[in-house]
């Protein structure tokens, strides 16, 4: 009985072990692009307010950690002068983000294959044009919103809440953990924190270590 006892808690064992290792292992690589987007994005808030640097700022920060490359082009509209504050603003973006390789996205990238070929030629641009349109390995990783670089503060509720519903899906983000909770006219007392699943393009092998603190 005893014997039958230990090898059970030995099947048990062994079977919590693997469930972890298959919860914790990261997800496989998968081929991806690069796409371009340009969307506007109009901001409405009825509780806080930001200048247009501010709004830009803001975006940018968040965009950037869910994987959009930092070259990217905000202008944003509704303000008397970048600095002041605007009540009804709206941010046009242009952007690129990396994509699954799916049939369908290179299908649609290839509709507008000529024109950009015929733009990067004008420009001089044909190496870097040809360098992006190359596909490259990339992986899915968890980002918290709520850490890091993005500085969210109490009043940003509002602000993360339409970012998460209008330009996350652009980018194929998935929600992992959604506590964002915004109460129109009351300003709310906690940060939003809102946890994310995005595509990140994975390091080449020869790249130097990033030795940065974050």
């Amino acid at each position: 009985m005893r014997s039958r006892s230990v090898a059970l808690v030995a099947v048990a064992s062994m079977l919590a072990s693997l469930a972890f290792a298959q919860e914790s292992a990261e997800p496989p690589p998968v081929q991806a692009i690069w796409k371009e987007q340009r969307v506007t994005f109009y901001f409405q808030s009825f509780t806080t307010f930001y200048s247009c640097s501010s709004l830009e700022t803001k975006i940018r920060r968040i965009l950037i950690a869910v994987g959009a490359s930092p070259d990217m082009r905000l202008r944003t509209r509704g303000c008397v002068s970048h600095n002041d504050v605007a009540r009804a603003p709206y941010v046009q973006i242009e952007l690129i983000a990396p994509v699954e390789a799916t049939p369908e996205a290179l299908a649609e990238r290839e509709k507008t294959r000529t024109m950009r070929e015929l733009v990067a030629r004008v420009r001089g641009e044909t190496k870097a044009a040809a360098e992006a349109a190359a596909q490259f390995p990339a992986q899915r990783r968890t980002v918290s919103l709520s850490r890091g670089k993005v500085y969210l503060e109490p009043g940003d509720c509002e602000l993360v809440d339409q970012i998460k519903k209008e330009l996350l899906p652009l980018l194929g983000v998935k929600i992992v953990e959604d506590d964002v909770r915004c109460s129109p006219h009351q300003l709310s007392m906690t940060q939003p924190k809102l946890v994310v699943e995005a595509l990140f393009p994975m390091p080449s092998p020869d790249a130097a270590p990033d030795t940065k603190s974050p």
